[in-house]
């Protein structure tokens, strides 16, 4: 077997059990019931190991190099993190209405944490309509997760 097939079948089965730990981890989350929900990232979609090998071999040689590996990752870790942000954003939409509104902004961790030096929702609220959709919600969260200095 040549070394070039070997990395395939080494890189097929890694892809093989990260798609099987994300298809995992999206069975162990109860859904969310309401119509007005925003759509799950695109991690929520289940691909087969071979698209996201061919997805991941960017020059198609079939090896992944290591930029080509570690880009792939980050795609996945980047996925994965958004995957936990809709989850929580699901949980903190406590009256199922799709979007953030005002007493629950008051009650998200990031916001308690930071207590009286956090924003207003405002600043957050791109359409100004009151009410944080998971796209603010999303850039709410990067901003105020940023160090601060």
């Amino acid at each position: 077997m040549s070394s070039t097939r070997k990395s395939t079948g080494s890189a097929l089965a890694l892809i093989a059990a990260l798609a099987a730990m994300n298809a995992a981890q999206a069975q162990t989350k109860p859904a969310a019931t309401t119509a007005a929900k925003p759509s799950a990232p695109a991690a929520a979609q289940t691909a087969t190991p071979e698209a996201m090998f061919s997805r991941w071999d960017k020059d198609k040689n079939n090896a992944l190099s290591q930029a080509e590996f570690k880009s792939g990752w980050q795609e996945v870790q980047a996925n994965l993190v958004l995957r936990q942000l809709h989850e929580n954003f699901v949980q903190m939409d406590v009256n199922k209405s799709g979007a953030i509104e005002v007493l629950e902004y008051s009650k998200l961790e990031l916001v308690k944490r930071a207590g009286a030096s956090a924003p207003p929702m405002s600043n957050f609220d791109l359409d100004k309509n009151q009410r944080l959709d998971f796209k603010e919600y999303v850039g709410m969260v990067r901003s105020m997760k940023k160090p601060q200095g």
